[in-house]
């Protein structure tokens, strides 16, 4: 017996078609119950997925600076010193040497004369201390009779000035009529104009002469003055003179210390003990808006880290730090020291051509646990991550 299928195949491959489609539409609404039911359960995935950290380190720029900034020192402005621009005659000390507190980095060119200026102050101390002591022991009487003696030499040379101004006198006064009538018979014709010049050099010679000698009769008048006040200086002590004396010696002695005082001030010190970064003025320059030369405490560093004001509220004192640099390998550490009180524009700005350059920041000074690989490296711009 023959056996005879129960469907045609053209039959059996319409029914297995339906089939197949029958159970691709049963898994697709499958998938859209899963997907779309309201009271859907998140995957493993989304379950897996970590909230946001608040507490991640802020990170800034910022730059390298010594304990207290970079100091520039310079001299002394031209209304305090009493002198023009100053000048630097002397560099004392070159960059990078160690320097302490009031050591003298360079020498002004007002120094010399200063310093002239103070030898002739103490010069006037002594003398004016001498005058005190004499007056204070009273004068001996050599020395009375000495003073006397001047006297009379100085009473007898008036006279001879006086005498000597009245002959000048004379001639010259001859010398100028001369010169007059010459100069009308020159007007008349009678006279040539050599003559004339002739009396007039006479009359410039003997007016010369007088005025010399004048200047004799009152030099001898000074002498003579001069002399009998210090004979009645030295004759008698009294209480007024040593006072005076006293008074004198007080005024030589102030302005002695004022001489000193300016002498100093041409010579730059050191305000602090330091290392010299840089010098800005050159023996023979004239010292400019830079000072001579930035000093700084570079045996203890700090970095300056500009944080953005919108972080700023996550960074206080006591907190650590990393800072990183291409200057120096590895990572160094520090401890927030002190956080700024002024919001404004940052200064230390990104390579990144993509990041903003005009952010608001606050400073942020963080003490270095160890300066030495830095302390050459002043404005250096590193990176820092101030942990929480």
């Amino acid at each position: 017996m023959k056996f005879k299928p129960l469907m045609k195949p053209a039959g059996a491959r319409t029914v297995l078609i339906g089939s197949a489609i029958a159970l691709a539409f049963t898994g697709f609404g499958i998938f859209s119950y899963s997907i779309f039911r309201p009271n859907s359960q998140p995957s493993s995935a989304q379950i897996s997925a970590p909230p946001s950290n608040e507490t991640d380190a802020v990170s800034a720029l910022g730059r390298l600076e010594p304990e207290g900034g970079v100091i520039k020192v310079s001299a002394p402005t031209a209304s305090t010193a009493g002198f023009g621009g100053s000048r630097v005659e002397r560099v004392l000390v070159k960059e990078g040497a160690k320097v302490k507190a009031n050591q003298p980095l360079a020498v002004l060119d007002t120094y010399q004369t200063l310093l002239a200026s103070a030898m002739q102050a103490e010069a006037q101390v002594k003398e004016a201390e001498s005058r005190l002591a004499q007056v204070q022991v009273g004068a001996k009487q050599g020395d009375i009779n000495a003073q006397r003696a001047t006297v009379l030499r100085a009473q007898a040379e008036l006279p001879k000035a006086e005498a000597e101004y009245f002959k000048v006198d004379a001639e010259y006064q001859k010398a100028k009529r001369d010169y007059d009538r010459f100069t009308t018979l020159f007007k008349e014709g009678a006279v040539n104009e050599l003559e004339v010049s002739n009396r007039k050099l006479t009359l410039d010679t003997t007016e010369k002469q007088r005025q010399q000698a004048a200047q004799a009769v009152q030099q001898a008048q000074l002498e003579l003055e001069g002399a009998r006040q210090t004979l009645s200086s030295v004759a008698e002590v009294r209480p007024t003179d040593v006072q005076q004396a006293q008074a004198s010696v007080q005024v030589a002695m102030a302005n002695f210390q004022r001489s000193k005082a300016d002498l100093d001030k041409a010579i730059v010190r050191a305000p602090v003990d330091g290392q010299v970064l840089k010098i800005h003025s050159d023996p023979g320059e004239v010292v400019g808006n830079d000072g001579v030369l930035d000093l700084g405490r570079t045996n203890q560093m700090y970095v300056v880290a500009e944080v953005d004001e919108n972080s700023i509220n996550k960074v206080r004192a006591g907190q650590r730090a990393k800072i990183t640099g291409f200057a120096f390998p590895g990572e160094m550490m520090g401890t927030v020291d002190r956080v700024g009180l002024q919001i404004r524009k940052n200064e230390v700005l990104n390579t990144d051509p993509v990041d903003r350059t005009d952010t608001r920041v606050v400073e942020v000074k963080i003490r270095l646990d160890n300066s030495g690989p830095v302390a050459g490296l002043t404005n250096l711009q590193v990176k820092v991550a101030i942990e929480p």
